[in-house]
């Protein structure tokens, strides 16, 4: 075939009409000629379908128009290297040197040109292409240059099919001529356009080339061997024979190789996703009803939550955007948001988005303005405004007065900590009035929402057979040849309505049909084998917006128009690649309400960004990334928002890794000064994954930059997680990163998160003499703020050894130095709870065992209020347990033991504390035995002591023991369930401050 013909060939397939090319190539149809064929010649060549005719002279004008005919339209990125996924197959000639010896070069040339035309005609007629020829051997793509969702499936077909038309040549004098036949699927690079011998695709570089060379070793003469991707991938469609495991050459690790023995019989079709336009809303009926229920309740004034769960493309949107069209048309109020997938880490990052487009302006206004300011306060004060800001979203989102209305939040799997809680508070609210609807892939991240009275969830499952194919016969209509498509898009649509509607939308445009389809003969078209694919072949059918949906899918699944332009290099105009994009189904444009705000381009689906930048090759990325950091720092530089993750996200991608480590750093302190620990951690981990990256490149600025960003992470740790959440190697790394780096505060700081962790662990003098050694260094800090935290530190450690006078003096001194405008925020470093509520623990614990129970109850109230002041979950756990149940178990006030202990269960359970649920059902167990249940408390006292000790968290583990033996004694038992002598043993070994105590219940049960 001529360079020319070639070249009409190209042109035909980028329109997806290849199958005409042979036709074209015996009328001498080159590229001059093509401009002026009219539609009579069309149909002269062949070319009967109305629709094909059209198709071929609409694109012709656009040629003339453009003035462009030398050269037929083309993907903008098609002399770009690309990473896919390909299905390579290699047909070997068998016993091709004894045929040559026999026949003589003439006679062997011209029966390897019947072999190459055997083949060739066999891949044609599956949608393969020839990538090369090696002599008595053949190199053949399946998926490039042309996009097959079933790839697969065609090459070894393909590959049977040239057994069998090989096997028919006819060699006088010599045996029928055999192949044999390798295949293999995977990734690869494709490339380098110039050094293919075919002008329509590049050579494809990896593994999988050379596997499939190699497996056709293993085949028998006339036989097919395909590779484990491949086989899982045709299974279903052939019997395949597991040949074991085989050392192929030049590949390390023995190979899965599998014989093709028979084929099913299976079905091809067209693999391509949907267009925009929708289809009519199938089955779904009893869902349907239950929303419309939970409406009419909402209606008359209740308050609904309705769940809606389903894997990825089960129509959780559609069922509830079908419901709420419903709405819409009555003129109903609907707020709808998707959470951003990037946004996991940004406090609120779902109801910022409402508020961008909130029509209630000045509100929303004031709002954003709140969430994203970071006054400088103290702990109490931010915790009580992070509180403050949950309530405002909660009051402005469950307004209602105006009356009953919908918020649907769709996408819940992405949402960030903060963003649930909002929906938890306005789930427990119950705004009458409100329709409340999450929706989420599969469960929902926050199983707390499943415990909300009067949940409805709704979980989707599969459609039917019969459901799907009605979706896929409304569709294709009365489309010439429909019906011999119906059965194999059903099948693979697999009860998933987006592939049914998706892939029927698809073969709808492309069916312009011949007179006659045949289900068992459709070399034109494919079924897809997965959405993935069919997204991969719609994004390599772009003509103008591939480097556009390259720039959108690296930035994100939604990207600013401006943004865009800026980074926009063409060829051709933006505005082009925008609306083949969006024509194309692949994105919307969602316009700004105001000046204020920005067009945005959102991607239709999370799997089409994913897929299109799967695509990009690794050196390309870099690039591109580096584009859009530049263009996000001008943006900065010029006044507008860009949102520090997503700075440090494009810095990351472009190797540039110090600032994006100083952004994911930057953005955890902001989250953490919120209070949001959970995203603050995850923001932390980011910033350090990179450190290793980093290496000595930056000399001492790793060192410093590491210790500084884990003195921030530990917090952050504990309030999330629990105090063992941070092991002993963070705080390894800590010291020896100390050791390098100095500074008084990282020194200090780092002594602090010591002293806890040897705390923890149950080593009271070691902590007490630690703490004691680090009063020089404590004294020289010249602001006071070290010294304070020591008198915490000295306080509580005398405390636990049972020297109450010598701890006062210590606590006493705190209380009396401590001024929460001086003292609160600085700090917040040291410690997961704050230090003044913590301080008025010990003082509560001492009053109970030197007081009397007035003072106790009174120091109890003290330190309770200053908790629940500070609106930190972590801090109130904290003194519920040791400032307010520990102090009235030593003084036998089981009844206000149980009211706390009830209330820290109750807190623990609600927020799926672990740590603390574990305390709180210890308590609990406490408080059953002294009220006589004695079997049922010793079993949750049994579970919670268990598992902190199995955490390694032996921290007043003995002091508990002597509690739990005081409500046995409380019970009236006649001894005690554990040995006192060891009890005694573990009291006199720290924490002291429970020995006489010990020694009473020893002397009591003793004389007994």
């Amino acid at each position: 075939m001529s360079r020319t013909i070639g070249s009409v060939t190209s042109w035909l397939a980028d329109i997806g009409l290849e199958v005409y090319a042979e036709r074209f190539e015996q009328a001498d149809i080159d590229l001059e000629v093509l401009e002026h064929l009219s539609d009579q010649d069309l149909t002269d060549l062949g070319v009967t379908s109305l629709g094909h005719r059209r198709k071929i002279l609409a694109r012709i004008a656009d040629m003339r128009d453009a003035e462009s005919i030398v050269a037929p339209p083309a993907p903008v990125e098609e002399d770009q290297s690309e990473r896919l996924y390909l299905t390579v197959v290699f047909c070997d000639l068998v016993g091709s040197t004894q045929l040559a010896h026999t026949l003589g070069e003439e006679r062997f040339t011209d029966l390897l040109g019947e072999f190459y035309r055997a083949v060739d005609g066999a891949v044609d007629r599956y949608g393969g292409h020839v990538a090369q020829y090696h002599g008595d051997g053949v190199l053949i793509y399946f998926g490039y240059p042309q996009a097959l969702e079933d790839a697969a499936l065609r090459g070894v077909m393909a590959a049977c099919e040239s057994c069998r038309q090989v096997g028919a040549i006819a060699v006088p004098g010599a045996l029928p001529m055999q192949v044999r036949v390798g295949v293999a699927s995977g990734p690869v690079v494709i490339g380098d356009r110039q050094l293919s011998q075919n002008a329509r695709g590049g050579r494809a570089y990896g593994a999988v080339v050379n596997l499939a060379a190699r497996l056709q070793a293993e085949a028998q003469p006339g036989g097919v061997v395909v590779s484990d991707t491949t086989a899982a991938l045709v299974k279903h469609h052939f019997d395949l024979n597991f040949l074991g495991l085989r050392h192929l050459k030049g590949i390390d690790e023995p190979a899965p190789v599998y014989a093709v023995e028979a084929r099913r019989t299976p079905d091809l079709g067209v693999a391509l996703l949907a267009r925009p336009n929708r289809v009519p809303f199938v089955n779904r009926r009893s869902e349907l009803a239950r929303l419309s229920a939970c409406w009419n309740a909402v209606a008359m004034g209740a308050f609904n939550l309705i769940t809606v769960a389903g894997e990825h493309g089960i129509g959780k949107s559609r069922l509830v955007g079908e419901f709420l069209d419903r709405l819409r048309r009555e003129d109903r109020p609907v707020r709808h948001v998707n959470c951003p997938q990037q946004g996991r880490d940004t406090p609120y990052g779902a109801f910022r988005l409402l508020l961008d487009h909130d029509p209630n302006l000045p509100a929303a206004t004031a709002l954003l303005a709140e969430l994203e300011a970071v006054p400088k306060a103290t702990q109490a004060e931010r915790r009580q405004r992070r509180a403050r800001v949950i309530g405002l979203l909660a009051d402005h989102f469950g307004q209602t007065e105006s009356g009953p209305k919908v918020l649907w939040i769709d996408d819940l799997q992405w949402a960030d900590p903060s963003t649930i809680e909002v929906l938890l508070t306005l789930a427990s609210r119950r705004p009458p009035g409100l329709m409340l609807i999450v929706s989420a892939r599969n469960a929902l991240p926050d199983q707390r929402l499943m415990k909300v009275d009067g949940l409805v969830p709704i979980s989707l499952g599969l459609m039917s057979p019969e459901h799907t194919n009605s979706i896929v016969r409304e569709v294709l209509g009365d489309v010439q040849g429909a019906e011999a498509l119906v059965a194999p898009l059903v099948a693979r649509a697999e009860g998933i309505p987006v592939f049914a509607e998706e892939l029927a939308l698809e073969m709808r445009a492309r069916l312009a049909g011949p007179e006659d389809v045949d289900a068992e003969n459709l070399p034109d078209m494919s079924v897809p084998s997965s959405l993935q694919q069919s997204l991969q072949a719609r994004i390599r059918r772009l003509v103008r917006a591939r480097p556009l949906l390259r720039l959108v899918a690296s930035i994100g699944r939604e990207a600013p128009v401006p943004l865009l332009r800026d980074l926009w290099s063409g060829p051709g105009s933006i505005e082009e690649a925008l609306d083949e994009l969006i024509a194309a189904g692949l994105a919307e444009l969602h316009l700004a309400r105001d000046s204020q705000h920005e067009n945005r381009l959102i991607l239709r689906h999370q799997i089409l960004q994913d897929c299109a930048y799967d695509i990009i090759l690794t050196r390309d990325r870099e690039r591109i990334h580096t584009a859009i950091a530049e263009a996000l720092a001008r943006r900065r530089a010029a006044g507008q928002a860009v949102e520090p993750t997503l700075m440090a996200d494009q810095l990351e991608r472009a190797g540039r890794l110090r600032p994006a480590a100083e952004l994911w750093a930057e953005a955890g302190r902001a989250a953490a000064a919120q209070s949001a620990d959970a995203e603050a951690v995850a923001l932390f981990r980011r910033a350090l994954a990179l450190v290793p990256r980093i290496g000595a490149t930056e000399g001492d600025w790793s060192d410093q930059f590491e210790a500084d960003t884990l003195l921030a992470l530990f917090p952050a740790l504990i309030g999330a997680k629990g105090y063992r959440a941070a092991g002993e190697d963070v705080l390894n790394r800590i010291n020896a990163l100390i050791e390098r780096t100095g500074g008084s505060q990282r020194v200090f700081s780092t002594m602090f998160f010591r002293w806890i962790d040897i705390c923890v662990q149950g080593d009271i003098d070691a902590g007490h003499e630690f703490a004691a050694g680090l009063a020089d260094i404590a004294h020289a800090d010249p602001t006071g703020l070290h010294a304070l935290v020591l008198d915490r530190m000295l306080g509580s450690s005398h405390m636990f050894r049972g020297e109450f006078d010598d701890a006062r003096g210590y606590l006493d001194r705190f209380l009396a130095t401590y001024d929460p405008a001086r003292h609160a925020d600085p700090l917040r470093p040291f410690g997961a709870t704050d230090n003044h509520a913590t301080v008025l623990c010990c003082v509560a614990a001492i009053e109970a065992f030197t007081g009397t129970p007035e003072t106790t109850r009174a120091a109890t109230a003290a330190a309770l209020a200053a908790a629940r002041a500070t609106e930190l979950t972590h801090t109130l756990c904290h003194t519920l347990t040791f400032g307010a149940a520990f102090p009235a178990a030593i003084r036998r006030d089981w009844s206000q033991f149980r009211i706390h202990a009830s209330e820290l269960r109750q807190l623990a359970q609600e927020k799926e504390l672990a740590f603390w649920l574990v305390y709180a059902r210890m308590l609990t167990g406490i408080g059953d035995i002294a009220a006589g249940r004695v079997d049922e408390g010793q079993a949750e006292y049994a579970y919670g002591s268990n598992v902190l000790g199995a955490q390694g968290f032996e921290f007043l583990q003995p002091t508990f023991r002597v509690i739990h033996a005081l409500a046995e004694e409380a019970a009236q038992r006649d001894g005690p369930s554990g040995d006192l002598a060891s009890l005694e043993r573990a009291v006199r070994s720290g924490e002291r401050w429970m020995l006489p105590e010990c020694l009473r219940l020893k002397e009591r049960w003793g004389a007994s």
